[in-house]
């Protein structure tokens, strides 16, 4: 066999691969709070109480609000802590540019303190 085709061929398979894995479109999000049972919106739909897992996506444009809610507690809302996703940095930079879309994703983990409300903390100290 030619040595040259052979390279050709592995090179080729190679970058098929890099594609195929390199642009990571989402994450799976992990909605952790200090109380759990804690109720979790993501844009507005419940998506269950604290622990919870969504996949959540990597797009550049995505910004969701987060809502948690638990009786007790004040609401809090909030966004999603934020990072730099390496592969699609990496493969964007070197092989395929449409994986800088999603270059900048949320945190694997999302813990979040909620605060008694004032009710609560009034109840307690009447006890």
């Amino acid at each position: 066999m030619n040595l040259k085709k052979i390279g050709a061929n592995v090179t080729a398979g190679i970058l098929l691969v890099i594609f195929c894995a390199s642009c990571v479109t989402q994450t799976r999000v992990n909605f952790l709070t200090d109380v759990d049972g804690a109720e979790v919106y993501v844009d507005g739909e419940k998506i269950g109480t604290t622990p919870v897992q969504k996949k959540l996506s990597n797009a550049v444009w995505k910004d969701p609000d987060i809502l948690i809610k638990k009786e007790g507690y004040k609401d809090l809302y909030t966004g999603l802590n934020k990072e730099i996703k390496g592969v699609n940095l990496v493969s964007g930079l070197l092989l395929w540019w449409p994986s800088l879309f999603w270059v900048y994703g949320p945190k694997k983990n999302q813990s979040y303190m909620l605060i008694p409300s004032a009710n609560s903390v009034q109840d307690s100290v009447n006890e």
